[in-house]
């Protein structure tokens, strides 16, 4: 299993390779079309999509709604984010946190399965967190 599989990362390479296994992981679950590991700065840091979507872009324009959702979040007393999603008439965005330094934006079809992406991304987050080194 994926589980068994992640280890302290030894090298670089090591890490490189468990960020992409996590981030295949979510990017098979249902209805994902996008999976994208950003740096706060909006910075693209890792990603797997479907052909012709533009990460780069997405990663750029997701900064300022994490930054956004994690500050109401702080301003309303309700803690450290977890998982912010904001849903559009086609899908839905989703965003967490992943370390101090970075952050994890799933971009869902109609047809996600909102409850298993929810799953996975708690999941994932810390071992995607030690793998990245973030």
């Amino acid at each position: 299993t994926l589980e068994e599989r992640i280890h302290e990362p030894d090298t670089k390479e090591d890490k490189m390779a468990q960020t992409k296994e996590i981030l295949n992981e979510l990017a098979k679950l249902q209805g994902v079309d996008a999976v994208c590991l950003v740096a706060r700065d909006g910075f693209l840091l890792d990603s797997l999509a479907r052909t012709g979507t533009d990460t780069e872009m997405i990663a750029a324009i997701a900064s300022g709604g994490f930054g956004a959702s994690e500050a109401m979040g702080k301003q309303i007393e309700k803690g450290a984010m977890i998982i912010s999603m904001i849903e559009f008439e086609k899908g839905p965005v989703m965003f967490s946190p992943i370390g101090d330094d970075a952050f994890l934006v799933i971009i869902a079809g109609k047809d996600g399965n909102l409850g298993m992406i929810r799953l996975k991304i708690k999941k994932y987050c810390g071992e995607l967190a030690m793998a990245a080194a973030i």
